[in-house]
Protein backbone atom coordinates (compact mmCIF):
# COMPACT_ATOMS: atom_id res chain seq x y z
CA UNK A 1 0.00 0.00 0.00
CA UNK A 2 1.41 3.35 -1.02
CA UNK A 3 2.18 5.81 1.75
CA UNK A 4 0.49 9.18 1.20
CA UNK A 5 1.23 10.71 4.61
CA UNK A 6 3.68 13.40 3.50
CA UNK A 7 6.08 15.33 5.71
CA UNK A 8 7.89 18.58 5.05
CA UNK A 9 11.65 18.07 4.73
CA UNK A 10 12.58 21.72 5.14
CA UNK A 11 14.64 21.56 1.92
CA UNK A 12 13.50 23.76 -0.93
CA UNK A 13 14.73 21.33 -3.54
CA UNK A 14 12.32 18.54 -2.53
CA UNK A 15 9.60 19.99 -0.27
CA UNK A 16 7.56 17.05 0.99
CA UNK A 17 8.12 13.29 1.07
CA UNK A 18 6.11 10.35 2.49
CA UNK A 19 6.95 8.78 5.81
CA UNK A 20 9.46 5.99 5.31
CA UNK A 21 11.58 7.95 2.82
CA UNK A 22 15.30 7.08 2.86
CA UNK A 23 17.52 9.82 1.35
CA UNK A 24 21.24 10.27 0.82
CA UNK A 25 23.33 13.38 0.35
CA UNK A 26 26.87 13.87 -0.91
CA UNK A 27 28.81 16.81 0.48
CA UNK A 28 32.20 18.28 -0.35
CA UNK A 29 32.61 20.65 2.61
CA UNK A 30 31.27 20.83 6.16
CA UNK A 31 29.34 23.97 5.18
CA UNK A 32 27.53 21.99 2.49
CA UNK A 33 26.70 19.40 5.13
CA UNK A 34 25.17 22.01 7.48
CA UNK A 35 23.14 23.45 4.57
CA UNK A 36 21.09 20.27 4.81
CA UNK A 37 21.23 19.61 8.55
CA UNK A 38 19.95 22.95 9.86
CA UNK A 39 16.67 23.31 7.92
CA UNK A 40 16.07 19.54 8.03
CA UNK A 41 16.07 19.33 11.84
CA UNK A 42 14.44 22.74 12.32
CA UNK A 43 11.44 21.57 10.28
CA UNK A 44 11.28 18.25 12.13
CA UNK A 45 11.27 19.84 15.56
CA UNK A 46 8.64 22.40 14.57
CA UNK A 47 6.42 19.59 13.25
CA UNK A 48 6.46 17.50 16.44
CA UNK A 49 8.94 14.86 15.29
CA UNK A 50 11.57 13.24 17.46
CA UNK A 51 14.99 14.05 15.94
CA UNK A 52 18.10 11.89 16.01
CA UNK A 53 21.38 13.35 14.78
CA UNK A 54 24.46 11.12 14.41
CA UNK A 55 27.16 13.74 14.01
CA UNK A 56 30.38 13.65 11.91
CA UNK A 57 33.34 11.78 13.36
CA UNK A 58 35.43 14.92 14.02
CA UNK A 59 32.60 17.03 15.46
CA UNK A 60 32.13 17.19 19.23
CA UNK A 61 28.59 16.95 20.59
CA UNK A 62 28.77 20.30 22.39
CA UNK A 63 29.96 22.04 19.24
CA UNK A 64 27.26 20.29 17.18
CA UNK A 65 24.59 21.63 19.55
CA UNK A 66 25.98 25.17 19.22
CA UNK A 67 25.96 24.98 15.41
CA UNK A 68 22.38 23.71 15.31
CA UNK A 69 21.34 26.42 17.75
CA UNK A 70 22.33 29.12 15.21
CA UNK A 71 19.38 27.93 13.08
CA UNK A 72 17.11 26.96 16.00
CA UNK A 73 17.45 29.60 18.77
CA UNK A 74 14.99 27.74 21.04
CA UNK A 75 16.87 24.44 20.76
CA UNK A 76 17.15 24.32 24.57
CA UNK A 77 13.36 24.06 24.74
CA UNK A 78 13.28 21.04 22.45
CA UNK A 79 16.10 19.42 24.37
CA UNK A 80 14.19 19.82 27.66
CA UNK A 81 11.21 18.15 25.96
CA UNK A 82 13.60 15.30 25.06
CA UNK A 83 12.65 15.80 21.44
CA UNK A 84 16.20 15.68 20.07
CA UNK A 85 19.15 13.39 20.69
CA UNK A 86 22.69 14.00 19.40
CA UNK A 87 24.91 10.91 19.25
CA UNK A 88 28.46 10.16 18.13
CA UNK A 89 28.93 7.54 15.41
CA UNK A 90 30.27 5.04 17.94
CA UNK A 91 27.17 5.42 20.14
CA UNK A 92 24.83 4.75 17.24
CA UNK A 93 26.62 2.41 14.87
CA UNK A 94 29.26 0.54 16.85
CA UNK A 95 29.26 -1.95 19.71
CA UNK A 96 32.74 -2.42 21.21
CA UNK A 97 34.20 -1.12 17.97
CA UNK A 98 32.21 -3.56 15.83
CA UNK A 99 29.49 -2.59 13.35
CA UNK A 100 26.32 -4.71 13.50
CA UNK A 101 23.65 -3.51 11.07
CA UNK A 102 20.89 -5.70 12.50
CA UNK A 103 21.50 -4.31 15.98
CA UNK A 104 21.39 -0.71 14.67
CA UNK A 105 18.06 -1.32 12.91
CA UNK A 106 16.63 -2.95 16.06
CA UNK A 107 17.68 0.08 18.14
CA UNK A 108 16.16 2.48 15.61
CA UNK A 109 12.86 0.59 15.68
CA UNK A 110 12.83 0.76 19.50
CA UNK A 111 13.61 4.48 19.32
CA UNK A 112 10.72 4.98 16.87
CA UNK A 113 8.29 3.09 19.14
CA UNK A 114 9.43 5.17 22.10
CA UNK A 115 8.97 8.43 20.16
CA UNK A 116 5.43 7.47 19.12
CA UNK A 117 4.57 6.44 22.69
CA UNK A 118 5.80 9.86 23.90
CA UNK A 119 3.32 11.60 21.58
CA UNK A 120 5.64 12.58 18.75
CA UNK A 121 4.43 12.20 15.17
CA UNK A 122 7.43 10.10 14.15
CA UNK A 123 11.23 9.91 14.05
CA UNK A 124 13.46 12.06 11.83
CA UNK A 125 17.08 10.93 11.65
CA UNK A 126 20.36 11.87 10.01
CA UNK A 127 23.57 9.91 10.08
CA UNK A 128 26.95 11.13 8.87
CA UNK A 129 29.19 8.40 7.46
CA UNK A 130 32.61 10.08 7.64
CA UNK A 131 33.68 7.29 10.03
CA UNK A 132 32.98 4.52 7.55
CA UNK A 133 36.03 2.77 6.09
CA UNK A 134 36.32 0.36 3.16
CA UNK A 135 36.68 -2.58 5.54
CA UNK A 136 33.09 -2.07 6.70
CA UNK A 137 31.63 -1.04 3.35
CA UNK A 138 29.96 -4.32 2.30
CA UNK A 139 28.29 -4.80 5.69
CA UNK A 140 27.11 -1.18 5.73
CA UNK A 141 25.76 -1.45 2.17
CA UNK A 142 23.65 -4.44 3.27
CA UNK A 143 22.51 -2.45 6.32
CA UNK A 144 21.40 0.50 4.16
CA UNK A 145 19.36 -1.83 1.95
CA UNK A 146 17.68 -3.47 4.92
CA UNK A 147 17.05 -0.12 6.64
CA UNK A 148 15.15 1.15 3.59
CA UNK A 149 12.99 -1.98 3.52
CA UNK A 150 12.38 -2.06 7.27
CA UNK A 151 11.40 1.59 7.63
CA UNK A 152 9.30 1.92 4.46
CA UNK A 153 5.77 3.12 5.32
CA UNK A 154 6.74 3.57 8.96
CA UNK A 155 6.76 7.01 10.59
CA UNK A 156 10.44 7.43 9.97
CA UNK A 157 12.56 9.73 7.79
CA UNK A 158 16.31 9.55 7.43
CA UNK A 159 19.13 11.20 5.51
CA UNK A 160 22.47 9.40 5.18
CA UNK A 161 25.29 11.86 4.46
CA UNK A 162 28.52 10.85 2.71
CA UNK A 163 31.66 13.03 2.44
CA UNK A 164 32.92 12.79 -1.14
CA UNK A 165 36.54 12.86 -0.01
CA UNK A 166 36.07 9.49 1.72
CA UNK A 167 34.31 7.49 -1.01
CA UNK A 168 34.94 6.49 -4.61
CA UNK A 169 32.94 5.84 -7.77
CA UNK A 170 31.81 2.33 -6.84
CA UNK A 171 30.66 3.47 -3.40
CA UNK A 172 28.64 6.35 -4.87
CA UNK A 173 26.72 3.87 -7.06
CA UNK A 174 26.11 1.61 -4.05
CA UNK A 175 24.74 4.55 -2.05
CA UNK A 176 22.37 5.77 -4.78
CA UNK A 177 21.04 2.24 -5.30
CA UNK A 178 19.93 2.02 -1.66
CA UNK A 179 18.16 5.39 -1.39
CA UNK A 180 15.04 6.90 -2.90
CA UNK A 181 16.58 10.34 -3.41
CA UNK A 182 20.15 11.55 -3.89
CA UNK A 183 20.95 15.16 -2.97
CA UNK A 184 23.82 16.82 -4.84
CA UNK A 185 25.09 20.41 -4.77
CA UNK A 186 25.71 22.13 -8.11
CA UNK A 187 26.35 25.81 -8.91
CA UNK A 188 25.74 26.68 -5.22
CA UNK A 189 22.28 25.06 -5.39
CA UNK A 190 21.09 21.68 -4.17
CA UNK A 191 19.57 19.43 -6.79
CA UNK A 192 18.24 15.91 -6.44
CA UNK A 193 17.77 12.76 -8.47
CA UNK A 194 15.27 10.01 -7.80
CA UNK A 195 15.76 7.62 -10.73
CA UNK A 196 18.23 6.45 -13.34
CA UNK A 197 16.53 8.66 -15.94
CA UNK A 198 16.97 11.62 -13.59
CA UNK A 199 20.69 10.85 -13.50
CA UNK A 200 20.86 10.79 -17.32
CA UNK A 201 19.16 14.18 -17.47
CA UNK A 202 21.71 15.60 -15.01
CA UNK A 203 24.57 14.21 -17.09
CA UNK A 204 23.24 15.61 -20.36
CA UNK A 205 22.79 19.01 -18.73
CA UNK A 206 26.39 18.97 -17.46
CA UNK A 207 27.71 17.64 -20.79
CA UNK A 208 25.99 20.50 -22.62
CA UNK A 209 27.55 22.98 -20.18
CA UNK A 210 31.05 21.59 -20.80
CA UNK A 211 30.65 21.67 -24.59
CA UNK A 212 29.38 25.23 -24.45
CA UNK A 213 32.52 26.54 -22.74
CA UNK A 214 34.75 28.74 -24.90
CA UNK A 215 38.29 27.36 -24.83
CA UNK A 216 39.75 30.82 -25.46
CA UNK A 217 38.04 32.16 -22.34
CA UNK A 218 39.41 29.27 -20.31
CA UNK A 219 42.92 30.44 -21.19
CA UNK A 220 42.21 33.78 -19.56
CA UNK A 221 42.93 33.87 -15.86
CA UNK A 222 39.57 34.79 -14.34
CA UNK A 223 37.47 32.55 -16.61
CA UNK A 224 39.93 29.70 -16.15
CA UNK A 225 39.77 29.93 -12.36
CA UNK A 226 35.97 29.94 -12.41
CA UNK A 227 35.78 26.95 -14.73
CA UNK A 228 38.34 24.79 -12.95
CA UNK A 229 36.94 25.46 -9.49
CA UNK A 230 33.81 23.46 -10.34
CA UNK A 231 33.46 20.90 -7.53
CA UNK A 232 34.32 17.40 -8.68
CA UNK A 233 31.14 15.84 -7.32
CA UNK A 234 28.94 18.21 -9.32
CA UNK A 235 30.13 16.42 -12.42
CA UNK A 236 31.21 13.02 -11.18
CA UNK A 237 28.24 11.99 -9.05
CA UNK A 238 25.67 11.70 -11.89
CA UNK A 239 28.36 10.53 -14.31
CA UNK A 240 29.41 7.66 -12.06
CA UNK A 241 25.81 6.62 -11.52
CA UNK A 242 25.07 6.52 -15.23
CA UNK A 243 28.18 4.49 -15.93
CA UNK A 244 27.36 1.97 -13.22
CA UNK A 245 23.71 1.55 -14.16
CA UNK A 246 24.57 1.30 -17.88
CA UNK A 247 26.97 -1.55 -17.16
CA UNK A 248 24.31 -3.29 -15.09
CA UNK A 249 21.78 -2.95 -17.92
CA UNK A 250 24.24 -4.28 -20.53
CA UNK A 251 25.00 -7.28 -18.30
CA UNK A 252 21.20 -7.79 -17.96
CA UNK A 253 21.40 -7.61 -14.18
CA UNK A 254 18.17 -5.59 -14.18
CA UNK A 255 16.32 -7.73 -16.74
CA UNK A 256 16.58 -9.07 -20.28
CA UNK A 257 17.23 -6.64 -23.14
CA UNK A 258 17.14 -7.14 -26.91
CA UNK A 259 20.05 -6.61 -29.32
CA UNK A 260 18.90 -3.16 -30.43
CA UNK A 261 18.67 -1.99 -26.82
CA UNK A 262 22.09 -3.48 -26.09
CA UNK A 263 23.68 -1.58 -28.99
CA UNK A 264 22.09 1.67 -27.78
CA UNK A 265 23.39 1.07 -24.26
CA UNK A 266 26.88 0.30 -25.57
CA UNK A 267 26.88 3.64 -27.40
CA UNK A 268 25.78 5.35 -24.17
CA UNK A 269 28.56 3.59 -22.25
CA UNK A 270 31.16 4.60 -24.86
CA UNK A 271 30.10 8.23 -24.67
CA UNK A 272 29.99 8.11 -20.88
CA UNK A 273 33.55 6.72 -20.82
CA UNK A 274 34.65 9.58 -23.09
CA UNK A 275 32.97 12.19 -20.91
CA UNK A 276 34.55 10.65 -17.80
CA UNK A 277 37.95 10.85 -19.52
CA UNK A 278 37.33 14.48 -20.44
CA UNK A 279 36.13 15.29 -16.92
CA UNK A 280 39.14 13.61 -15.31
CA UNK A 281 41.48 15.79 -17.36
CA UNK A 282 39.67 18.99 -16.40
CA UNK A 283 39.65 18.03 -12.73
CA UNK A 284 43.31 17.00 -12.82
CA UNK A 285 44.21 20.39 -14.23
CA UNK A 286 42.23 22.09 -11.46
CA UNK A 287 44.10 20.04 -8.84
CA UNK A 288 47.48 20.66 -10.46
CA UNK A 289 46.94 24.40 -10.65
CA UNK A 290 45.68 24.54 -7.07
CA UNK A 291 48.53 22.31 -5.87
CA UNK A 292 46.06 19.84 -4.35
CA UNK A 293 46.71 16.74 -6.47
CA UNK A 294 47.37 13.76 -4.21
CA UNK A 295 49.04 10.46 -5.12
CA UNK A 296 47.80 7.26 -3.43
CA UNK A 297 50.81 5.00 -4.03
CA UNK A 298 50.36 1.22 -4.04
CA UNK A 299 52.32 -1.73 -5.42
CA UNK A 300 50.53 -2.54 -8.70
CA UNK A 301 51.30 -5.44 -11.11
CA UNK A 302 51.86 -4.06 -14.60
CA UNK A 303 49.66 -6.74 -16.14
CA UNK A 304 46.77 -5.63 -13.92
CA UNK A 305 47.37 -1.96 -14.81
CA UNK A 306 47.24 -2.71 -18.55
CA UNK A 307 44.17 -4.94 -18.24
CA UNK A 308 42.21 -2.27 -16.36
CA UNK A 309 43.23 0.30 -18.99
CA UNK A 310 42.15 -1.97 -21.84
CA UNK A 311 38.76 -2.56 -20.21
CA UNK A 312 38.17 1.19 -20.47
CA UNK A 313 39.75 1.92 -23.86
CA UNK A 314 38.72 -1.13 -25.94
CA UNK A 315 35.09 -0.06 -26.52
CA UNK A 316 36.40 3.17 -28.07
CA UNK A 317 38.79 1.19 -30.30
CA UNK A 318 36.01 -1.25 -31.26
CA UNK A 319 33.84 1.66 -32.45
CA UNK A 320 36.49 2.34 -35.16
CA UNK A 321 37.34 -1.36 -35.70
CA UNK A 322 40.85 -0.64 -34.45
CA UNK A 323 42.93 -3.56 -33.17
CA UNK A 324 45.19 -3.03 -30.16
CA UNK A 325 48.14 -5.41 -29.85
CA UNK A 326 49.60 -5.51 -26.33
CA UNK A 327 53.00 -7.07 -25.66
CA UNK A 328 54.39 -7.31 -22.13
CA UNK A 329 57.88 -8.61 -21.45
CA UNK A 330 57.81 -11.60 -19.09
CA UNK A 331 58.82 -11.09 -15.46
CA UNK A 332 58.12 -7.36 -15.21
CA UNK A 333 58.31 -6.16 -11.60
CA UNK A 334 55.33 -4.35 -10.01
CA UNK A 335 55.36 -0.56 -9.84
CA UNK A 336 54.80 1.67 -6.80
CA UNK A 337 52.28 4.05 -8.35
CA UNK A 338 48.88 5.67 -8.06
CA UNK A 339 47.14 3.31 -10.49
CA UNK A 340 44.38 5.79 -11.38
CA UNK A 341 46.91 8.48 -12.33
CA UNK A 342 48.95 6.17 -14.57
CA UNK A 343 45.79 4.77 -16.15
CA UNK A 344 44.87 8.36 -16.94
CA UNK A 345 48.23 8.78 -18.71
CA UNK A 346 47.70 5.59 -20.72
CA UNK A 347 44.12 6.49 -21.62
CA UNK A 348 45.19 9.97 -22.74
CA UNK A 349 47.88 8.58 -25.05
CA UNK A 350 46.00 5.53 -26.37
CA UNK A 351 42.85 7.64 -26.78
CA UNK A 352 44.79 10.06 -28.96
CA UNK A 353 46.17 7.14 -31.00
CA UNK A 354 42.62 5.93 -31.63
CA UNK A 355 41.37 9.44 -32.42
CA UNK A 356 44.08 10.13 -35.01
CA UNK A 357 44.10 6.67 -36.61
CA UNK A 358 41.95 5.62 -39.58
CA UNK A 359 39.21 3.04 -39.17
CA UNK A 360 40.51 -0.52 -39.08
CA UNK A 361 44.05 0.53 -38.12
CA UNK A 362 46.47 -1.14 -35.69
CA UNK A 363 47.89 0.22 -32.43
CA UNK A 364 50.84 -1.48 -30.75
CA UNK A 365 51.50 -1.26 -27.01
CA UNK A 366 54.85 -2.53 -25.77
CA UNK A 367 55.93 -2.61 -22.13
CA UNK A 368 59.45 -3.67 -21.14
CA UNK A 369 62.20 -3.17 -18.58
CA UNK A 370 64.93 -0.69 -19.46
CA UNK A 371 67.68 -0.37 -16.86
CA UNK A 372 65.98 0.82 -13.64
CA UNK A 373 62.82 1.89 -15.44
CA UNK A 374 59.74 0.40 -17.06
CA UNK A 375 59.30 1.68 -20.63
CA UNK A 376 55.82 2.06 -22.14
CA UNK A 377 55.54 2.52 -25.92
CA UNK A 378 52.28 3.28 -27.73
CA UNK A 379 52.65 3.15 -31.53
CA UNK A 380 50.00 4.18 -34.06
CA UNK A 381 49.91 4.52 -37.84
CA UNK A 382 47.80 7.65 -37.95
CA UNK A 383 48.23 11.26 -39.03
CA UNK A 384 51.64 11.88 -37.51
CA UNK A 385 52.96 15.10 -35.97
CA UNK A 386 55.30 17.65 -37.61
CA UNK A 387 58.80 17.62 -36.08
CA UNK A 388 58.59 21.28 -35.04
CA UNK A 389 55.58 20.39 -32.85
CA UNK A 390 57.09 17.43 -30.97
CA UNK A 391 57.78 19.60 -27.91
CA UNK A 392 54.80 21.93 -28.30
CA UNK A 393 52.19 19.16 -28.01
CA UNK A 394 53.11 18.83 -24.33
CA UNK A 395 52.26 22.49 -23.71
CA UNK A 396 48.92 23.37 -22.15
CA UNK A 397 46.09 23.95 -24.66
CA UNK A 398 48.34 23.52 -27.71
CA UNK A 399 46.64 22.08 -30.79
CA UNK A 400 48.43 21.26 -34.03
CA UNK A 401 47.52 23.30 -37.10
CA UNK A 402 47.21 20.08 -39.11
CA UNK A 403 44.69 18.70 -36.61
CA UNK A 404 42.61 21.88 -36.63
CA UNK A 405 42.52 21.76 -40.43
CA UNK A 406 41.03 18.25 -40.26
CA UNK A 407 38.40 19.40 -37.74
CA UNK A 408 39.46 16.85 -35.11
CA UNK A 409 38.32 18.07 -31.71
CA UNK A 410 40.52 18.17 -28.64
CA UNK A 411 41.18 20.26 -25.53
CA UNK A 412 44.98 20.30 -25.52
CA UNK A 413 45.01 18.98 -21.94
CA UNK A 414 45.69 15.24 -22.11
CA UNK A 415 49.39 15.28 -23.02
CA UNK A 416 50.44 18.16 -20.72
CA UNK A 417 48.70 16.48 -17.78
CA UNK A 418 50.30 13.15 -18.70
CA UNK A 419 53.73 14.80 -18.84
CA UNK A 420 53.22 16.39 -15.42
CA UNK A 421 52.18 13.07 -13.84
CA UNK A 422 55.02 11.05 -15.43
CA UNK A 423 57.67 13.59 -14.45
CA UNK A 424 56.28 13.76 -10.91
CA UNK A 425 57.31 10.11 -10.60
CA UNK A 426 60.81 10.82 -11.90
CA UNK A 427 60.03 9.47 -15.36
CA UNK A 428 60.23 10.97 -18.85
CA UNK A 429 57.82 11.22 -21.79
CA UNK A 430 58.53 11.91 -25.47
CA UNK A 431 57.28 11.30 -29.01
CA UNK A 432 58.79 10.10 -32.30
CA UNK A 433 56.59 10.91 -35.26
CA UNK A 434 56.49 11.59 -38.98
CA UNK A 435 53.65 13.15 -40.95
CA UNK A 436 51.59 10.44 -42.65
CA UNK A 437 53.55 7.63 -40.96
CA UNK A 438 52.16 7.70 -37.43
CA UNK A 439 53.53 8.34 -33.95
CA UNK A 440 55.16 6.46 -31.10
CA UNK A 441 54.63 7.95 -27.66
CA UNK A 442 56.99 6.62 -25.00
CA UNK A 443 57.26 7.18 -21.28
CA UNK A 444 59.25 5.69 -18.43
CA UNK A 445 58.50 5.08 -14.77
CA UNK A 446 61.17 4.17 -12.21
CA UNK A 447 60.90 0.68 -10.73
CA UNK A 448 61.91 2.10 -7.36
CA UNK A 449 59.78 5.15 -6.58
CA UNK A 450 61.59 8.41 -5.88
CA UNK A 451 61.38 9.55 -2.25
CA UNK A 452 59.26 12.59 -3.01
CA UNK A 453 56.69 13.05 -5.79
CA UNK A 454 57.12 16.59 -7.12
CA UNK A 455 54.56 18.38 -9.27
CA UNK A 456 55.87 20.80 -11.89
CA UNK A 457 52.88 21.92 -13.94
CA UNK A 458 53.52 22.30 -17.66
CA UNK A 459 52.57 25.83 -18.68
Amino acid sequence: MKNTNSRKLGLEVIGEVPWGTHLCSFYDSINDYFDIIKPYFKTGLENNEFCLWVIPKDLEQEKAFEILQTAIPNLDYYQRKRQIEILSHSECYLNKGRFDGDAVITNLRKMLDKALSAGFDGLRGEGDLSWLGTNRWRAFKDYEFELGNTMFNKKFLTVCSYPLKKIGAKEIIDVIENHQYALIKRNEKWIYAKSFIDMVDKLLEIQSHIKGENIELIKQGAAKDTFFNISSHEIKTPLTSIKGYTQMLIKEQLGTINEQQKKALEILKRNTDFLEHLTNNYLSLAQLQAGTMKFMVEKIPIKSLIKDTMDIICPLADSKKIKIDVRLTEGLPPLNIDADKIKQVLINIIGNAIKFSPEGALININVKKKNEYILFEIQDYGLGIPKNEHEKIFEMFFQSESIRNKNIKGTGLGLPISKTIVEAYGGQIWVDSKIGKGSTFSFTLPINLVKEIKINLVK
